[in-house]
């Protein structure tokens, strides 16, 4: 089986059977990251479908310096992170666009818990609601950590920035995470009292 830095190689010198095998392999990934980012079924598509364009006109200047997965999740997390800067991300995503995306709800099992399943369902969707307010920066290197599991070095190729700046960005957007979700379920800052 060839490795992606070799079908890149081929696409570069116009094997157009290597670039659909590329796409193949990252498409639902690229989807799925996009629609994370976005929140929008439409704007994941478009945004894949650039990705793919993008990376076959700059099949020629590709140098396999770090891995492909982290050299495509860098122009993801780029396209991305421009996206969002040019329009405002939607206040919400339906629970049937995650699920088309890749993230499923759950399979219904005679054997399940109706409140588990509910509370389970409540939770993801609020973990999802709140991933989308935070700042394009920090939900991308969330869905690079947690939704594609890349190291913390892998993430900072793909980012383009460093380690530690890598490790601070996920520390706030994790702190802010925790803090949307206890304010969006209620339990608010702990200052019950």
């Amino acid at each position: 089986m060839d490795n992606d830095a070799a079908l890149m190689q081929r696409v570069s010198e116009g094997d157009t059977r290597a670039f659909r095998i590329l796409v193949e392999r990252y498409q639902r990934p690229m989807y799925n990251f996009f629609l994370r980012s976005t929140g929008s079924v439409e704007d994941a598509e478009d945004l894949a479908q650039q990705l793919f364009l993008n990376l076959y006109a700059s099949a020629s200047r590709y140098r396999p310096k770090a891995s492909f997965k982290t050299y495509i999740y860098s122009i993801a997390s780029n396209m991305a992170v421009s996206f969002a800067r040019k329009a405002r991300v939607r206040d919400s995503v339906s629970l049937e666009a995650l699920a088309e995306g890749g993230i499923e709800p759950s399979v219904k099992r005679p054997d399940a818990d109706p409140a588990r399943e509910f509370e389970r369902r409540e939770l993801q969707r609020n973990y999802s609601e709140a991933l989308l307010r935070l700042p394009a920066e920090w939900r991308t290197a969330i869905e690079l950590r947690v939704g594609r599991e890349l190291s913390y070095r892998e993430i900072a190729e793909a980012m383009g920035k460093s380690v530690p700046a890598v490790e601070s960005i996920l520390f706030r957007a994790r702190e802010r995470l925790a803090l949307e979700m206890g304010n969006r379920s209620g339990r608010g800052t702990g200052n019950d009292n």
